[in-house]
């Protein structure tokens, strides 16, 4: 009776956890309800409240970012008036602008063009062809949703491995049967990328089958072994698209949530400061990702291609062969039909293509804060405008807007009319439409972004930040270093459990706040976790993108954690060489800012003369 009461009780475990997680913590907000620390404590409540529902996933996690609406006001944190207003931020709209941007090049399938037109021109050898796949995936990461790019790339694989394995005798036989003899990966009329359903995977894939029963020994083990190796290669050019997928968002700020997260975050607990736009964050997050990506593709290599002719293959000889860009074979004929498929470059993806461009030079030359003028303004287009009104969420707007105007067809009226054509002058259908953008927008982060926002507004109000800053003068000795590499294993290995834009939002305050405890320079913390909210490849539950791979049945939990926990502690020591390297002249990390304020005694200084001791009243940046 006793363990199937239990086992029905833990049917229920999310209503429990939701019913019982308010009641469990009450007892904080109510001991210190008539003290000075009363605020405080409602604040924690609410934020442990929202960690606990965003880590088991107890609501849905844009639901969950919806609480401090409910809990700041009767908590008497904050008005209800002042808490939705972080919702809709001036970072929404940037995420909502390139996410409007990104639809548009879904839509016409630019980014399958360019991934094809990547991997046509690095060929089909497996290596190469790993190297091709995490670059254009990585790039589509950049500018789109990382699902979507996702998503798009795997089919593409799966086409690219049937033909590469049975080319050179790698597959199984229950492989022979996943597709068509073609190659073709399906899919509809306007060339959308195979949904996951449509491939169909054998659940014993890892599994060798012997048909041949009256087999020599040694040819069976012949077999075996070369079928392994195909296993291990399949796994490899899997695993690559969605660790670039993760890897590839951390370059601009745009490209993944906790990247928009720390820009409010910056904004909300340091209104004095510069904060952080695209180009600041690109200069620092681009460069980081292109290590970590290199990184990424040699640990691939060594762990499921033959990695002992990598130098050689580098260097143009000493693999026999093995690396040449053979452009006869099967995979590669794959790749050319399906490129062959899209046909030549339409008029919409060059219109798309265009205003894509257009928005990244807009972007890149808004504010050029390294050239001054003679009036201390800084060079760009935003000089004709007033000062700090022109920001990237409003360029990004700015370009979306013209996509639903854009026609999608050459006008075909007046003098615009060719010689040849006959049809009637009619306004065509614009790029872009709303019914697509509902369907495709994921409206949910931008729901998201906004909780975190709001929770990052209330730790502020409340003073709960400032109590934490003091909480963390105690770690003013520990070199700052160690402190931003221990936070930044944390915060990675948290994520695999967690949404990455969650975890991102209850940390990033914190974490600048405890900056100011061991007074050192913010960013100097802050960054390092942010970028590693995107380091999550042990897990397939940790990101969309591991998920999405994992579910084509290749890929066991094993395999994907293995090879993921060397990568996530790999990634983190390019992030701490990164931002103790070129990060410190770039960001000003040397110095403690003017616009923060030094907790501890001393502050400490960034470099090579890494000491402490300056007293607390002086004001250094």
């Amino acid at each position: 009776m006793a363990p199937r009461l239990v086992k029905e009780l833990l049917s229920f475990w999310k209503s429990i956890v939701f019913l019982l997680t308010p009641v469990v913590l009450c007892p904080l907000p109510i001991y210190f309800a008539s003290t000075q620390y009363s605020k405080i404590a409602a604040c924690a409540y609410a934020v442990i409240i929202m960690a606990v529902y965003w880590t088991t996933e107890v609501l849905p996690l844009a639901v969950t970012a919806l609480l401090p609406i409910i809990l700041f006001p009767m908590l008497g944190v904050q008005s209800s008036k002042d808490v939705c207003i972080n919702y809709l931020k001036d970072n929404n709209f940037l995420f909502v602008g390139g996410l409007l941007v990104a639809v548009a090049i879904e839509k016409w399938n630019l980014h399958k063009r360019i991934a094809l037109r990547v991997l046509l021109t690095v060929g089909s050898e497996p290596r190469w062809l790993m190297l091709g796949m995490m670059s254009a995936t990585a790039f589509l990461s950049m500018w789109i949703s990382n699902t979507a790019t996702t998503a798009m790339m795997v089919p593409i694989a799966q086409a690219i491995l049937t033909e590469l394995l049975r080319d050179t005798g790698k597959d199984k036989p229950e492989e022979r049967r996943m597709l068509p003899p073609d190659g073709k990966t399906g899919g509809g009329e306007d060339g959308e990328a195979l949904k996951l359903k449509e491939i169909r995977m054998e659940e014993g894939d890892h599994d060798f089958v012997e048909d041949d029963t009256t087999m020599a020994e040694d040819q069976k083990q012949l077999q075996s072994s070369s079928a392994d190796s195909g296993d291990r290669m399949s796994k490899g050019l899997l695993l690559c698209i969605c660790y670039a997928a993760n890897i590839g968002g951390t370059a601009t700020l745009t490209g993944t949530g906790p990247n928009l997260v720390i820009t409010q975050a910056v904004d909300t607990l340091f209104p004095n400061g510069p904060g952080i736009d695209f180009v600041t964050w690109f200069s620092f997050g681009f460069p980081a990702m292109i290590l970590a990506l290199l990184l990424a593709w040699i640990w691939l290599q060594c762990m499921f291609l033959d990695c002992s002719c990598l130098l050689g293959c580098i260097k143009q000889r000493g693999c026999k062969g093995r690396c040449k860009r053979d452009r006869n074979n099967a995979a590669y004929k794959v790749i050319r039909r399906q490129y062959d498929e899209l046909g030549p470059v339409s008029f919409p993806e060059k219109v798309v293509l265009l205003h894509f461009v257009l928005l990244v030079l807009l972007w890149f030359f808004r504010d050029m804060k390294f050239v001054k003028l003679e009036n201390k303004r800084a060079a760009g287009w935003t000089y004709f405008f007033v000062k700090g009104y022109m920001t990237d969420a409003a360029t990004g707007i700015m370009v979306a807007i013209f996509l639903f105007f854009w026609p999608s067809k050459p006008p075909n009226f007046m003098c615009c009319r060719r010689k040849r054509d006959t049809r009637p002058a009619e306004p065509a259908p614009p790029i872009l439409d709303w019914a697509t953008v509902h369907q495709k927008m994921p409206w949910s982060v931008v729901i998201l972004l906004g909780g975190g926002f709001a929770l990052a507004d209330g730790v502020k109000v409340s003073g709960l930040s400032m109590w934490l800053s003091e909480a963390f003068t105690s770690l003013a000795g520990v070199p700052p270093a160690v402190v931003a590499l221990v936070v930044s294993i944390i915060v990675a290995f948290i994520t695999e459990f967690t949404s990455n834009v969650s975890t991102a939002s209850i940390f990033l305050p914190i974490i600048g706040k405890m900056a100011e405890g061991i007074c050192v320079h913010p960013y100097y913390l802050m960054i390092p976790a942010t970028i590693a909210c995107s380091f999550a490849f042990m897990l397939p539950v940790a990101t969309p993108p591991n998920a999405i791979v994992f579910s084509y049945g290749r890929i066991k939990v094993f395999d994907m954690a293995k090879c993921g926990f060397m990568l996530n502690l790999g990634c983190i020591l390019v992030l701490t060489f990164a931002i103790n390297t070129y990060g410190i002249p770039l960001y000003g990390l040397s110095t403690f800012p003017s616009w923060a304020t030094c907790a501890a005694g001393g502050v400490t200084v960034l470099g090579p003369a890494n000491v402490t001791g300056l007293p607390a009243n002086v004001t250094l940046g």
